[in-house]
């Protein structure tokens, strides 16, 4: 797992200028800032599934998750085509169960998936609003939120959990919902 991560970020680094993937050019700080984070939320997730991730960007949280979680079949959704492109090419190079979408979310079929991820995409109840219409019943839905987002349950979502990692400035919180089951 370790040698992947470290592959994905090496990619990224290379790509990066000319993709405008990120910020960052240090590897190190990469591997904090992105990788761990997308690391401790695959440990919410159970081994296997059908993930989808919304607003993928250069892949994260997704590509980590599923490399972390390699039973997980990832389903990749970013609209930006360079990006996109971008994570295929990833995929290919490290041989990963990716399936990519270049488009806007609200624009593609039921993608029929039982776990969703996002990273920075929207607040929670937009975010589950976009997942609804890819979601079979019964869907777990985990990310992160922003230090003031109240956990409430939203249309055919039930908050579950909220999980508190780290602490101190450095404190995160994950919100776990639960899809159709009442």
């Amino acid at each position: 797992m370790k040698k992947n991560l470290n592959r994905y970020v090496e990619e990224v680094m290379f790509f990066s200028k000319a993709l405008n993937l990120t910020s960052i050019h240090d590897s190190a700080l990469f591997y904090e800032r992105f990788i761990e984070p997308s690391v401790k939320l695959a440990s919410f997730l159970p081994e296997q599934g059908r993930l989808l991730d919304v607003g993928s960007g250069m892949g994260v949280p997704g590509i980590p998750i599923v490399i972390s979680k390699p039973e997980i079949q990832g389903v990749l959704v970013e609209r930006r085509k360079k990006r996109a492109e971008f994570i295929r090419h990833v995929s290919r190079k490290l041989d990963l169960k990716l399936e990519v979408h270049a488009s806007d979310i609200n624009k593609i079929p039921s993608l029929e998936v039982n776990l969703c991820v996002a990273r920075a995409v929207s607040k929670p109840d937009v975010l589950l609003k976009m997942f609804t219409q890819h979601c079979i019943t019964g869907a777990l839905a985990v990310f992160p939120v922003a230090a003031e987002a109240r956990p409430k349950d939203q249309a055919g979502w039930v908050f579950e959990e909220e999980y508190r990692i780290m602490s101190g400035p450095q404190q995160q919180r994950i919100h776990q919902y639960r899809y159709g089951e009442h």
